[in-house]
């Protein structure tokens, strides 16, 4: 072996060492002197001797200039000539074999980078967009003379992915090249061929991509990105699978015994390609069968949203693939954890924007409005929205730059007024709040529903806003029942949900909230307070509605009593009661029991409330129908007309309830034998419910009825039938509505045809 030439850099560094270790020996000399002179020499000589092992060890091995042999390298193959293939002519990864589906996409695809020379996957991430693009360049690898698969998830893979084509395109890049200079030379040689495909997969920020376009290049370029804004090629979504897919991808594991299951999963996994490949790569894996898997899911759904079987075709998983998302997100925009955590609580799809900046600013004003003290505990025990987050929120320059970011990395799409997430992402969030903290996120969701929920009876503007929400409240309300968390925002929310459905005709929903809302009432409150008669007041009006008077009277009747003890007798409150604890007996046809409540009410309304206000109208109107039960037609049609002045004035022409007071006006003035004018009055009263309300609602039933009972007596019996059997379609999806039978609908058609074959028309 050769001696090593003496370096003097070498020589000064191995003096400073000796000169450290000599200062260390003194030391340790003068620490072990007190133990004994002898003692103190052994130890000093082992530490000088390996020293002078170790400074001989690294003086031989590893200086610089070094000249000891070392082990034989290969030979590198000869450079090929320039623009010469090896044999494969692509770097792409391994193919999937169970690749399915997708074939409008490819197609579509192939258009896309024939017609404009690049085309760019976007969307969700898990929505197989890598999967799609190296299906299709599989597909194409006799085509294109040359492909290159690049790696774009971030600036430095790139750089050395990129660099990493030139061996295959055959370029000699020297013993020790600069990664720069191999990139350059990649750029040159690219932009001097005909022809190839370059796929950019996942690529996180147009600024990592742009370095590599290039203008000159002659081939295609082929983008997967989770990025809506990315804006460098005509940009194509994957769609979620549909069942047909699913079913291709999960053969061999389908159920025969539970045949709906496939269709289940599809639907509670939304679609999702890396959800549904999870599924197959964990069936695979213990032999299951789909509905199996369903049932876990269900039960276990973060467990299987993590996990990775060994023999996946998936590199990661749903959850680890958003929750980097999230973060990359949250880096950027530091409100963004907490809206999301928000999210997490609420419905899927179309969540107004409404709910955030309106919700918001009524929670600030409320907070506004409460004693310090009150507003200091809540904050303690974290009950209102992050401060950052209702700057950001409250602020639209600052709530745009937010959804932006989230659409950005296709967490969720946007049309201005509504945000959507796909389900799985709103489990993932969910599953990612730690269980200990998701109670104090569920009540901040729920004070700020309650905030937003805008809903007012005599108001049209906020049924619409009212009705978006709804499913929301829903959603909420779904997690408090799991978690049997109760809170006095929350009884008032579903109370208002209650009352907004009830107003639509949705009957069949409302029940189970107005009885919860009693609950918590009851609970937070205690029996006597008024928030618990508005609860029974609301519970009792849907049971009358659906016909169940016996179940609605003591109700009323307790509400009224709590109203009177806590309130008062002149109370808007205690009016309220009196009234529909009044039309319960009227529609039971006890009149006099009825009237004085009737009457008592209306003398509360028109001194507390003032005569032109709408509660001063429906006790009007409702004493009206009273009379006239009672055969007094001419003492009732004043009292309908003036409700009807009032409601015009006050809730305009459009309101249902102006034709709650034109209908009745019509069937009185009806009876009073004036043909033409009912028809006027109970034309405009279907008009107006049919622009206000659902298409199926029950008072388009009644008016339906009513048209046809007096088209009928009026000889018009092709308009009546029309009428009658419209209401016969209304009636049957409201079966639990009693004031209009199926029966009586179908004996009026019946009659409108023995009406026609006796020569009547």
């Amino acid at each position: 072996m050769k001696l090593p030439t003496p370096d003097p850099a070498w020589i000064g560094a191995i003096a400073t060492v000796i000169g450290v270790i000599v200062a260390i020996v003194g030391v340790i000399a003068t620490l072990l002197l007190p133990f004994g002179p002898i003692m103190a020499a052994v130890v000093i000589a082992v530490i000088v001797v390996l020293s002078g092992a170790v400074i001989a060890w690294v003086f031989l091995r590893g200086r610089p200039g070094s000249t000891e042999e070392t082990p034989p390298q290969p030979t590198p193959p000869p450079p090929l000539p320039p623009g010469a293939l090896p044999a494969s002519g692509h770097n792409l990864p391994e193919r999937n074999p169970l690749f399915t589906g997708r074939e409008g996409l490819l197609t579509a695809l192939g258009e896309a980078l024939r017609a404009n020379g690049s085309a760019q996957l976007q969307g969700l991430g898990g929505m197989g967009k890598t999967q799609t693009a190296l299906e299709y360049a599989w597909r194409r690898v006799e085509d294109y003379p040359f492909l290159g698969w690049l790696r774009a998830e971030d600036p430095e893979i790139l750089a050395e992915s990129f660099a990493g084509l030139a061996p295959l395109l055959g370029l000699a890049t020297g013993d020790t090249p600069e990664r720069a200079t191999v990139i350059a030379r990649v750029r040159d040689e690219l932009a001097s061929r005909e022809g190839g495909l370059l796929v950019f997969d996942n690529v996180e920020a147009r600024a990592t991509l742009a370095p590599y376009l290039i203008p000159q290049w002659r081939g295609h370029t082929l983008i997967t990105t989770r990025h809506l804004a990315l804006g460098v090629a005509r940009p194509l979504a994957p769609e979620p699978f549909t069942v047909p897919e699913a079913e291709a991808l999960l053969a061999g594991h389908l159920d025969p015994g539970h045949p709906a299951a496939l269709a289940e999963l599809v639907a509670e996994l939304g679609g999702l390609p890396l959800a549904l490949e999870q599924a197959r790569a964990y069936l695979a894996e213990t032999g299951g069968k789909v509905g199996h898997y369903l049932t876990l899911f269900r039960g276990h759904r973060a467990a299987l949203l993590e996990h990775r079987a060994e023999n996946s075709r998936a590199g990661v998983t749903v959850a680890t693939t958003w929750r980097l998302a999230f973060e990359r997100v949250a880096a950027k925009q530091p409100a963004a954890a907490t809206f999301l955590n928000l999210c997490a609580f609420l419905a899927p799809e179309a969540i107004p924007h409404g709910l955030f900046t309106e919700g918001a600013e009524r929670l600030t004003q409320r907070n506004r409005n409460k004693k310090f003290i009150v507003r200091f505990i809540d904050h303690l025990r974290g009950k209102g929205l992050p401060a950052k987050l209702t700057a950001v929120v409250t602020n639209p320059v600052r709530f745009d730059r937010l959804i932006a970011a989230l659409r950005a990395h296709a967490l969720l799409t946007a049309d201005g007024e509504h945000l959507s997430f796909h389900r799985l992402v709103r489990a993932v969030l969910y599953d990612g709040i730690p269980a200990p903290e998701r109670g104090k996120w569920l009540e901040r969701t729920i004070r700020l529903l309650d905030a937003a929920f805008p809903f007012d009876l005599h108001d049209l503007q906020t049924w619409p806003p009212s009705g978006q929400l709804l499913p929301h409240v829903i959603s909420a309300w779904g997690e408090a029942k799991e978690r049997q968390f109760t809170s006095a925002e929350l009884g008032r929310l579903l109370n208002q949900a209650g009352e907004y459905l009830w107003v639509r005709g949705e009957y069949a929903q409302i029940r189970p909230l107005l009885e919860a809302a009693l609950a918590i009432h009851q609970a937070i409150f205690g029996e006597q307070h008024p928030h618990t008669a508005a609860s029974l007041n609301n519970l009792a009006l849907l049971l009358k509605t659906q016909g169940q008077y016996a179940e609605a009277r003591p109700l009323y009747e307790e509400a009224l009593a709590i109203h009177r003890a806590a309130l008062g007798d002149r109370h808007p409150d205690t009016a309220a009661s009196l009234n529909n604890l009044a039309e319960l007996l009227r529609t039971q046809g006890q009149y006099a029991e009825a009237r004085p409540l009737y009457e008592e009410a209306l003398a509360i309304r028109q001194a507390v409330l003032g005569e032109q206000h709408p509660h001063t109208a429906t006790s009007l109107n409702n004493l009206a129908l009273l009379l006239k039960a009672q055969g007094e037609p001419a003492e009732a049609r004043p009292l309908f007309e003036q409700a009807l002045a009032i409601r015009r004035a006050v809730l305009r022409d459009e309101h249902p309830d102006t034709a709650i007071s034109l209908n009745n006006l019509g069937l009185l003035v009806w009876e009073q034998g004036d043909r033409p004018a009912a028809l006027a009055y109970l034309t405009r009263a279907l008009e107006i419910r049919e622009t206000a309300l659902p298409a199926e609602h029950p008072a388009i039933l009644g008016s339906l009825w009513n048209l046809g009972n007096v088209c009928r007596e009026s000889g018009r019996l092709t308009e009546a039938q029309g009428y009658f059997a419209r209401a016969r379609d209304i009636q049957a999806r409201h079966p639990e509505y009693r004031a209009v039978s199926r029966e009586k609908i179908e004996e009026a058609i019946k009659e409108c045809e023995v009406q026609r074959r006796r020569g009547k028309v």
